[in-house]
């Protein structure tokens, strides 16, 4: 079981309220059915990213080294094989409470100690090993049913529905991605996950290059099927976890931000059209 961030039943349950004034047939979809609480820590040190065909076998003899080098704890040394084929090292587990009143991140003493100190090591020859080591979010196992997983699917583009991104309170953007297409495919929407490693996305649908259409002023615009499926209270908004996003429109207004076009997938994250 994976840990459960302490905040994200209230983000299932707003995103739930949301979906039962938008999809017919989801009010029986509620707070009852949240995950439980819990607690785990937000931030780690990335110690190194290894690629090629041998990483595993690379990233995993910098493991047992950083495992018994002095003043390392064992335990807080973890490897991860990402699917964009990059096995990454990680070291700890970190708290970094937002102080209100500079709005920056505070920066615990044993964090600055443990990342300095993991960059200082090297070999004896003088070479480092992780002198490229940084603070980054804690990274989530991938979830969903894999048949859902934008990465098998084949097209030139999808409509981008929803993203999940990580916060103080809420850890679980992967597992929201993954029950939010579940629930669109409930009815009868051709949902589709990706999950990276800062975020989750949701989309539906998918396009071949005429997704996007040459107007008679030469300008580009969503073909007809795309605009079709925006027309759907479902599919409209482009929400962020689990909430109407609102933009800057170029009036100085604040709208609602739609749906909309990214292309597929091609080991890398989504890029906006």
């Amino acid at each position: 079981m994976r840990p459960r961030s302490t905040r994200h039943p209230v983000v299932w349950c707003r995103l739930a309220a949301l979906l039962a004034t938008t999809l017919a047939g989801l009010s029986a979809v509620g707070c009852a059915s949240a995950p439980r609480a819990g607690k785990q820590a937000g931030w780690t040190i990335l110690c190194s990213e290894i690629k090629g065909p041998s990483r595993m076998q690379i990233a995993q003899q910098l493991v047992d080294t950083l495992k018994v080098t002095p003043g390392i704890r064992a335990d807080q040394v973890y490897l991860r094989d990402g699917p964009d084929d990059v096995a990454r090292i990680y070291y700890g587990g970190y708290e970094r409470p937002l102080d209100k009143a500079t709005n920056r991140r505070a920066t615990p003493p044993e964090l600055r100690r443990d990342i300095d100190y993991i960059k200082r090591l090297g070999t004896e020859d003088g070479r480092h090993l992780f002198l490229g080591a940084m603070l980054v979010r804690t990274p989530q196992p991938d979830v969903g049913n894999p048949a859902w997983d934008l990465r098998r699917a084949t097209g030139t583009y999808t409509l981008q529905v929803a993203a999940f991104e990580p916060t103080d309170t809420f850890s679980e953007y992967k597992q929201a991605a993954a029950d939010f297409c579940a629930l669109l495919r409930k009815q009868g929407f051709e949902a589709y996950y990706y999950h990276d490693r800062s975020s989750s996305i949701v989309t539906v649908g998918l396009f071949g290059p005429d997704g996007v259409v040459i107007g008679s002023d030469g300008r580009s615009y969503y073909s007809q099927a795309v605009r079709d499926l925006q027309k759907n209270k479902a599919l409209q908004y482009n929400l962020v976890n689990g909430r109407i996003f609102k933009v800057r429109a170029d009036d100085g207004s604040f709208v609602a931000m739609p749906s909309r076009l990214v292309h597929l997938p091609e080991k890398s994250e989504p890029t906006p059209w």
